[in-house]
């Protein structure tokens, strides 16, 4: 949303300056995207006059111009076909930059003449496109008048971020409500809206084709008739407004509604109307019926669009765009205006279907005010009889719906309680009025209507939001989290565990990844009998919640080949789902390698990962949170998820700890994988038993005096012996060992 500082506070009386008025923009919740003074970048170019234009001895289409500025008398080579002797135009000296082309000024030689500054041209000013010819300025400019001046390019633009639910500051009538609320001074009237009751019937009538439920996808539609007008250019201050918010001037009855759009918000459009056969209808499309927009695009219609059309043919997109058809020229001399309210859920649709953005449509999918459906009209009437003449019939209209005020009871203590802020009652009540709601009082109650305007205010929740924002959200005093005079620890175990671990697998080289939480069926079926069906999915292929992180870091393997990245370490840690779990889903943190253990250089030994390199980082991980890895007993696994040769399971007792090894050859091929892929998972709530746990120091250097001596053992033992079996036998006869 752009406006100038000049144009706010034609609706703002005020007399704080510039940087006030952004800081407080700010503080209200209307961020600030950047204002632009271009008073910085134009202060070297001034009026100067031509007292001489010769013809330049070794080029045909260059003058060599004698020029007066208030710094004294230069010699400019000029290629301007107006350039001549008594002309006042504006001068650029040396070192000047020329924001139209991007180049500093300096002295040069232009076909051996020294050229000295410039005379410069509209577009090399950056404020039109005109290039014809240098920029002459009236003879009643004196010489040293500054270029902004005359131009009107003294006026700050600001820009701001508007947030959804705030369509009501899509217009500089509602950003200065803001400001006046938060004290920057006092809201003017409104002088555009004056009821005009018209001198005759028109002869052009809208009509609306809805019924039943669809009534409400065009609550309205309303307007009126304008004969003899005269459709000219802008005047200049109309034309600057539209220009110093980058849009371009195309004709008064344009302009008017490109103005009252920006102006208070509320878009409008005007047909020609001799361009239209019979009256105007608010209607659904037909099926692969065309509309040719404004923009000069043919756009193919859906049966749910609103269109606007005559007897013949549609003359606009409700809500987006209107017809080229019917639009305005400089012969128009006869107008149907249209002030309409659509269903922001059908705009926004129709919008996107048809990939078209307008000024129109950003306001109607963030809602407008339905009052504007009766105000728009007596503004567009007040500034098309003032700027280009004629007469107006009396207003028309359809049936118009309407909404049922927002009534509710506000509880003035909720600002403490809910902002942390205690705020008087009176100024509560001063700031809610300011806003435009209705108040009520009835002690420490307030019974508020909400504006119109405002249909995002639903409950005391909001209200709260609005005191507070407006009081400013930088009065609102820090407070510590975290007591300061204790020692408890601010984590709990189970969520340190959850913390620590992703750190430490990070450092064990792994990156980590974050994937959906849902899953294609068919894939999940390979791995849980249990899994739990998502009623509304997003997708067809995510339709069950997953019951492993496994297939879906899977993904990214063939994902990063296609890249030539052939070796790789990635984990996720987050919630998987089985209808058999206790809270029917835990947390796991799931690592999976692939690929060259050394990485992919070509130098690197060839030496791909296997169970053991994963058990490797599994250890390192399990010992960095205090996991006591010596206690741990091995199982074998039987899921369909690790290859059941080609892993184990790790427990302390009864408690799973983790799960490592390669991965089924079923799932790998299911999910089109040739690589090998081995993988952990590592169960977090069971870790949460070593977190607050101190790590014991190490013992004190305990030298043997006796001489070393070593030999080597060799053990036939049957295959069916665990190797676990054996150390734990070991450590049985020696607990020192």
């Amino acid at each position: 949303m752009k406006f100038t500082l000049s144009w706010l506070k034609d609706h703002l009386d005020t007399n704080k300056d510039l940087d006030t008025i952004v800081d407080t923009l700010t503080n209200i919740g209307l961020e600030i995207e950047s204002v632009e003074d271009k008073s910085k970048d134009f202060k070297d170019f001034t009026v100067a006059e031509v007292l001489k234009a010769d013809k330049h001895p070794d080029a045909d289409r260059l003058k060599v111009c004698t020029v007066k500025s208030i710094d004294g008398t230069f010699q400019v080579v000029c290629g301007a076909p107006n350039a001549r002797e008594g002309m006042k135009g504006i001068f650029a000296p040396e070192n000047s930059f020329i924001p139209g082309t991007g180049v500093k000024l300096k002295k040069s030689n232009i076909r051996g003449i020294e050229s000295c500054g410039m005379l410069v041209s509209e577009r090399e000013m950056g404020v039109s496109d005109e290039h014809d010819g240098i920029i002459e300025v009236d003879s009643k400019y004196s010489l040293g008048e500054k270029f902004i001046k005359i131009f009107d390019l003294d006026d700050p633009v600001i820009e701001i971020n508007i947030t959804p639910n705030r369509g009501d500051c899509l217009s500089v009538r509602g950003v200065a409500r803001d400001l006046a609320a938060a004290g920057l001074g006092k809201l003017k009237e409104n002088t555009l809206i004056k009821n005009i009751a018209g001198t005759f019937d028109s002869p052009v009538q809208w009509e609306k084709d809805f019924s039943g439920d669809n009534e409400y996808i065009c609550p309205g539609v309303a307007g009126r008739y304008f004969k003899n007008v005269t459709n000219k250019e802008s005047p200049s201050w109309l034309q600057q407004r539209l220009k110093s918010i980058g849009l371009r001037p195309i004709s008064s009855l344009v302009d008017i509604t490109n103005y009252i759009t920006h102006d208070l918000g509320r878009p409008l459009h005007v047909y020609d109307a001799d361009k239209i056969s019979g009256n105007l209808k608010m209607r659904y499309a037909k099926e692969s019926e065309n509309c040719l927009t404004l923009d000069e695009e043919k756009r193919e219609c859906t049966k749910d669009m609103i269109v606007i059309s005559d007897n013949k043919q549609l003359h606009g997109i409700g809500g987006i765009m209107g017809g080229l058809d019917s639009s305005c020229t400089f012969d128009t001399k006869n107008v149907f205006l249209e002030t309409a309210l659509f269903d922001p859920i059908s705009v926004t649709k129709t919008g996107r279907h048809l990939k078209l953005q307008s000024d129109a449509r950003y306001r109607f999918e963030r809602g407008i005010d339905p009052t504007s459906i009766h105000w728009g009209v007596q503004a567009a009437t007040k500034m098309i009889l003032d700027l280009c003449g004629g007469e107006a019939s009396k207003p028309v209209q359809t049936p118009i719906l309407e909404d049922a005020k927002n009534t509710f009871n506000f509880n003035t203590d909720r600002i403490k309680s809910l902002g942390g802020v205690d705020i008087p009652k009176d100024k509560q009540k001063f700031i809610l009025e300011s806003l435009g709601f209705v108040v009520s009082e009835n002690s420490n109650v307030f019974k508020l209507t909400t504006p119109s305007f405002r249909p995002d205010i639903e409950g005391e929740a909001d209200i709260v939001e609005e005191i507070l924002r407006i009081h400013g959200l930088d009065q609102i005093p820090l407070t510590n989290v975290v007591d300061q005079n204790t020692k408890k620890d601010v984590l709990n175990a189970e969520l340190k565990s959850f913390y620590k671990l992703k750190r430490a697998i990070a450092n064990t080289g792994y990156i980590e990844a974050v994937t959906w939480s849902f899953m294609e069926e068919e894939t999940a079926r390979l791995l849980s009998a249990n899994v739990i069906k998502i009623k509304n999915p997003i997708s067809a292929d995510l339709n069950v919640m997953r019951p492993s992180n496994i297939p879906n870091l899977l993904l990214v393997v063939n994902q990063n080949k296609s890249k030539m990245i052939s070796s790789g370490k990635i984990f996720e840690v987050g919630p998987i789902f089985d209808e058999t779990l206790e809270d029917k889903q835990i947390n796991v943190a799931t690592g999976i390698a692939y690929g060259n253990i050394f990485g992919n250089n070509w130098n690197s030994p060839k030496k791909d990962f296997d169970v053991f390199g994963i058990k490797s980082d599994l250890m390192k991980i399990l010992k960095s949170l205090n996991t006591p890895i010596e206690n741990l007993n091995y199982e074998s696994i039987k899921n369909k998820v690790f290859h059941p040769g080609k892993s184990a399971s790790l427990r302390i007792g009864k408690n799973i700890i983790a799960n490592f090894g390669e991965l089924n050859p079923i799932l790998l091929k299911s999910l089109d994988i040739s690589n090998r892929v081995v993988a952990f998972e590592i169960y977090t709530s069971t870790l949460a038993q070593f977190q607050n746990k101190k790590t014991s120091t190490i013992s004190a250097f305990d030298n043997n005096p006796f001489q070393m001596v070593e030999r080597d053992f060799a053990f036939s033992i049957p295959k069916s012996i665990k190797a676990n079996d054996i150390i734990n036998k070991i450590k049985k006869i020696d607990k020192k060992v």
